[in-house]
Parts: C-alpha cells; structure tokens; sequence
C-alpha cells in the first residue's frame, strides 16, 4: 500500500505567509550556451500557489530555464525576477528561497538514504539536532522511514524520486523547481509524485516542474507553457482539460 504521502507531507510542511504573485517573471529571457541561444527570448509568468508546468522535448532548454531561475546561470539578456527578487543582482537571495532538484544529483550512493538527507541538511545551515529532526519529519512525510538505512545504491527509482523532493524542501522553499520528476517512473509511482506535488501547493509552496509528456503536463499542472527551440510557443490553462476528463 502506498504511504499517505499528501497527509503526512502536508503536516510536516508550515504553510507560508501569503506572497504577492507573480511566483515567476521572466522577460524576453536570452541565454547563450556555446554560441547557441539556449533561451531564445523566454517570457514566463507563473502565479504563486499553483503548479506550471514547462513541457517540451529533449533540447528545448528546459533544464536550462530551471538553472536560471534558481539563480544557477546568469541570463545573456531580459530580465528575470523569482520571488521579487532578481535573478542577477539578487541572487543569493533567490537561491535560499528556491528548492531546486533534479534526479538524485550529489547523493552518495553508499550512504544510506537517511544519511544523505542529514548530510544536505547540515550542508544548508540546520544544527545538527535540528538536522536530524529536519530529516525524520521529511522521511516520514515521505515514506520513507523503514528504507532511511539502507545504502542510496538499493532504492528503487520511485523511493529516489520522492527523496529527490524531500531534499528540495529541505529548507522549506516558497518555489520549488523540479527537472522531469516522473521520468522513467511506472503509472503507480507517477500517481504518488502527483499527490506529493499536490500537498506542496496545499503547504503553501509554487511548484514549477519540466516534462516531454504533454499528457502529463496536463494531468499535474494548473498551467502550461510549451517551449521549443528555446521559446515559449504556447502558454495555457489545463482547467478545461481537467474539467472534461472521466472522473
């Protein structure tokens, strides 16, 4: 039986004081890579309190996007604030009140699960008994308890998933940046991440997360924009979409 991820999630995440939208502002947004136009122009608006969804293939620049607005590499041109604060000038600012996770990235793989989660914890200013309290809530939150002491080497790609999101919120994040969360995940684990997504909003964080799968985009998001070749070429709501599927 899948763990109460939205309930457990939702009691371990303080909701956040109300914030002025937008979460995300993104004007005209150029970046250049190799003398390549990554980013070719990017306007991206994203209210706070919903999860938007970027969708599109493999070289679209979605990775790229994601780096920028967590601060990680500074824009060729446009301007680009997250939380109000600027991209560029601000930077520090935005990098401690943004999560951002991609799959697994800087775990060791012979710590156990438990011990690597401690370790970011520290890593980001916690005391170590705060750590450890830190951890246990996020372990629990997440299912993930009976697994916490096994080496990161035997969890399956779905407890990897959901540790990805735990690290991400380590600091209680107000925007959460995620890099294709469901990727290579079965039907069932895909439905977990959705509720885990789901309880982050409830808690008063923005998700902003990248996908291939329009279908998916459609299936997670409150929004979506579609980029391709580095611009965003479509920008729209999924509430039609969601209003019209079976349920």
């Amino acid at each position: 039986m899948a763990p109460d991820v939205p309930g457990r999630l939702a009691a371990a995440q303080e909701p956040g004081a109300p914030r002025a939208s937008p979460a995300v502002a993104a004007d005209g947004l150029v970046v250049v890579v190799g003398g390549v136009r990554a980013l070719d122009g990017v306007d991206l608006h994203v209210p706070a309190g919903c999860v938007h969804a970027v969708c599109g293939p493999g070289g679209a620049g979605k990775t790229t996007l994601l780096d920028v607005l967590a601060a990680r590499l500074s824009p060729a041109g446009g301007s680009v604030r997250v939380l109000g604060a600027d991209v560029v000038t601000e930077a520090d600012e935005v990098r401690a009140r943004v999560g951002r996770t991609g799959r697994s990235a800087g775990f060791d793989e012979q710590l156990s699960g438990g011990a690597n989660l401690l370790w970011l914890a520290r890593l980001l200013g916690y005391s170590r008994p705060a750590a450890l309290q830190r951890t246990d809530q996020l372990l629990a939150g997440f299912g993930l308890s009976d697994a916490a002491g096994r080496p990161l080497a035997t969890w399956s790609p779905a407890m990897r998933r959901r540790l990805d999101l735990a690290a991400s919120i380590v600091v209680r994040p107000e925007l959460v940046l995620l890099d294709e969360p469901t990727q290579d995940l079965d039907p069932h684990c895909r439905a977990e991440v959705a509720a885990v997504l789901r309880a982050l909003v409830r808690a008063g964080t923005t998700v902003l997360l990248s996908t291939r799968d329009p279908d998916e985009a459609d299936r997670l998001a409150d929004r979506v924009s579609v980029l391709v070749a580095g611009r965003v070429v479509a920008d729209r709501t999924t509430a039609p979409l969601r209003a019209a599927r079976p349920q």
